[in-house]
């Protein structure tokens, strides 16, 4: 029984709306763009990405042999293979100390040397302290509000890679969710990956491409321990757990790091410090002291996985582009970089167009005293060739070209 609370929380889903999302959508013509659709769509995009492979990675661990779950038996065994992991090592399960220290590569203001603390005592609270390159920030919950030393910041990307990674990495295992399933060979034995497609609520008549495609995460457990060995959001970035020196907290295995990697290089190497027991509720960490009100609700939620397309003239068939960065509440796209591409060519025009998508704008609907979040997103973009367009067609922009 889970008395605390699980690592697995739903992450949202986005479908921003670029020229040509479907051939049987027109945009308003009012002078805004339309507001995103959140859910799944019927839209064709769906399926053409599904029959695109992810690029080659190093890393990628089912290139191949992906089998569709069909019946009740095989969506069991996939759906409690992640179950169990989750299982096996979430530490929120009880009252709880976590120290992590982490250092991160590249040339991102956030990158460096990191420091990391999550304590909870109670169900009713929580506080987690971070300090790295220009940043420290203490946040705490007290009965769903929060208190901070930061009330107007944002979270940096690596910190917010980092805490994804600790916490918020298991799927929604909702009728609604997609699955095929791979065995495959890993460096210490062999492997049982779920690949979960989060936005086709059926797989019937979609062809998939043989490997893992961009329609899919992916999450891979150790054949004969239970635990997840790596977990992808999507093509392009890989979290890898390290059990070699594995900390036993209650009845829970934490691993003793873990790394993440994007197009092939280690960005992040994080190592597990310390698993405690966590001090009484009544002591000063849990005080008020020096901290501000800043909303009811947390400032860090699951990442955001976002899918639109755009026609480009660049375009030789159909590509895709990841973009991964951080969303603020006030729709800033922050520290923005490239996962994964199957034309490079396509890069500077795949971030233009996620700048420019009011899909970011994910807190302009907030309701007062509720707390500004910063999001870690997925940008997936699918650029095609401009289509001709309809001789009957009058209505600019809507992905299509005119021949002379």
């Amino acid at each position: 029984m889970n008395f605390w609370r699980s690592g697995g929380i739903t992450a949202a889903v986005l479908i921003f709306l670029g020229s040509g999302f479907s051939q049987g959508q027109t945009p308003q013509q009012t002078g805004t763009a339309p507001a995103p659709v959140i859910g799944v769509s019927a839209s064709p995009l769906m399926p053409a990405l599904a029959r695109i492979p992810a690029p080659d990675d190093p890393l990628e661990m089912v290139r191949e042999g992906a089998q569709t779950v069909e019946t009740a038996q095989e969506r069991s065994d996939a759906v409690n293979l992640l179950i169990k992991a989750e299982r096996l090592s979430n530490v929120r399960a009880q009252a709880y100390d976590l120290k992590t220290s982490f250092t991160t590569y590249g040339s991102l203001p956030s990158d460096g040397r990191w420091i990391l603390e999550d304590i909870s005592p109670s169900r009713d609270v929580y506080r987690w302290t971070a300090q790295g390159p220009g940043f420290s920030g203490v946040y705490l919950y007290n009965n769903r509000m929060l208190l901070s030393n930061q009330p107007a910041g944002t979270v940096p990307l690596r910190l917010t890679q980092v805490r994804e990674a600790l916490f918020f990495i298991y799927p929604p295992l909702g009728p609604r969710i997609g699955m095929r399933t791979a065995t495959v060979n890993g460096a210490s034995g062999q492997l049982r990956c779920v690949l979960v497609a989060r936005r086709l609520a059926s797989l019937a008549g979609v062809t998939f491409s043989s490997g893992r495609s961009f329609e899919e995460s992916e999450y891979c457990v150790d054949g004969m321990s239970g635990l997840l060995a790596s977990y992808s959001p999507v093509p392009g970035l890989y979290v890898r757990y390290d059990y070699s020196s594995a900390i036993k907290f209650h009845d829970h295995l934490i691993p003793s790091g873990f790394t993440i990697s994007e197009n092939g290089h280690t960005v992040i190497e994080a190592r597990t410090d310390n698993v405690s027991d966590p001090p009484d509720v009544n002591h000063s960490l849990f005080q008020t002291e020096g901290l501000s009100q800043v909303g009811v609700g947390s400032i860090m939620e699951p990442a955001l996985m976002v899918w639109g397309n755009q026609p480009s003239t660049a375009a030789t068939g159909t590509q895709v582009v990841v973009v991964h960065g951080t969303v603020s509440s006030d729709g800033r796209l922050g520290e923005p970089e490239i996962l994964a591409s199957t034309d490079s060519a396509l890069n500077d025009e795949a971030l233009q167009h996620v700048n420019r998508a009011h899909a970011l704008q994910i807190d302009q609907d907030l309701q007062p005293g509720t707390t500004p979040e910063t999001r870690e997103a997925f940008f997936v973009v699918r650029f095609d060739p401009p289509r001709p367009c309809p001789q009957s067609s009058f209505i600019a922009g809507v992905g299509c070209a005119r021949s002379n």
